[in-house]
């Protein structure tokens, strides 16, 4: 018999760690954030983490050589008195992928059901989540120097173009302005001469799987969207993005994220910050879109319209 695994998805902010907290409330769980940008430490606004450590750890201790994670182990985040795995797992000038995260992951159900709690896989990053669900045997292409280079020479602009013919069903997913994104997945295809979203191959089950799908009017989405987006602002993601920037610079991978990006921009004098504000909101709506049209083609998902019809399906899981 495989281990039960709740997994909630949907598009961002419409409200799947909400939904997350109350049934890991009510059913003895614990949450694994599965989000490619909140792996990253110190980018904490423009990502929407919320909650604490468990152990008190300040910006300060975390970005300190010897930081508390060393001295206690890894410790989640506590949201709402519910603690969350995989987020700020790295620094922003390191690289994480989509192996690395099905590893990690992997390791935290096993100790998540040790303690004989439910394990709740909560996010937005489809690529991420599907490699976990379906035990994806993930490309191991190996990269070549010489076609790594002549890529990474091109505009982005050119290289999306290039992979949207290659790859169209992976064209309609990935992060287009993830140059390094880009760059990896256009060199498989030439390299293989077959579509990068084609070469993940399922493996075999290792859980049996709840998946819960947030779903919000479009209207209302875009409305939590731009809500969000100011908040944000009002929360202090200039100064953030400004000390990542004096830290990292604005070219690391970390910092091609939505928000990120627009608000180097302002810092570099290019957009005055109102424009760079409604730059978030429009690329933030241009990414949902995208999630919900990698979502919407998996039809094992059970799309719901509020909390109540989630808690009655996995209560009926359990």
């Amino acid at each position: 018999m495989l281990p039960k695994l709740i997994v909630i998805v949907g598009p961002t902010a419409s409200g799947k760690t909400g939904l997350a907290i109350e049934i890991a409330k009510r059913f003895d769980g614990e949450v694994i954030s599965v989000d490619s940008r909140q792996v990253y430490r110190e980018m904490d606004i423009g990502t929407a983490k919320g909650g604490k450590r468990s152990e008190s750890e300040s910006t300060k201790e975390r970005s300190a050589a010897g930081s508390i994670r060393e001295l206690f182990g890894d410790r989640p985040m506590v949201i709402d008195g519910v603690s969350h795995w995989g987020i700020d797992l790295i620094d922003p000038d390191q690289e994480y992928s989509v192996a690395d995260f099905k590893a990690y992951a992997e390791k935290k159900i096993k100790e998540i059901l040790k303690r004989n709690l439910v394990p709740i896989l909560v996010g937005g990053t489809g690529l991420w989540m599907a490699a976990f669900i379906d035990n994806f045997d993930l490309t191991q292409t190996a990269a070549d120097p010489k076609v790594r280079l002549e890529l990474e020479s091109r505009p982005l602009g050119d290289l999306f173009a290039q992979y949207k013919r290659l790859d169209p069903d992976g064209s309609e997913v990935i992060d287009r302005e993830n140059k390094r994104r880009v760059v990896r997945a256009l060199e498989v295809c030439l390299l293989t001469g077959q579509p990068f979203s084609k070469q993940q191959t399922k493996g075999e089950a290792k859980y049996e799987v709840l998946q819960i799908g947030r779903h919000v009017d479009r209207e209302e989405l875009f409305a939590r969207i731009n809500d969000r987006v100011d908040k944000m602002i009002a929360a202090g993601l200039v100064s953030e993005v400004r000390g990542l920037k004096e830290k990292y610079g604005c070219q690391i991978d970390a910092m091609t994220g939505i928000g990120y990006r627009q608000i180097c921009t302002f810092l570099d004098g290019v957009v005055p910050l109102a424009q760079a504000i409604e730059e978030i909101k429009k690329a933030t709506r241009q990414y949902a879109k995208r999630q919900l049209t990698w979502f919407k083609r998996d039809a094992r998902i059970h799309w719901v319209m509020d909390d109540s019809q989630a808690i009655t399906l996995v209560s009926d899981f359990l």
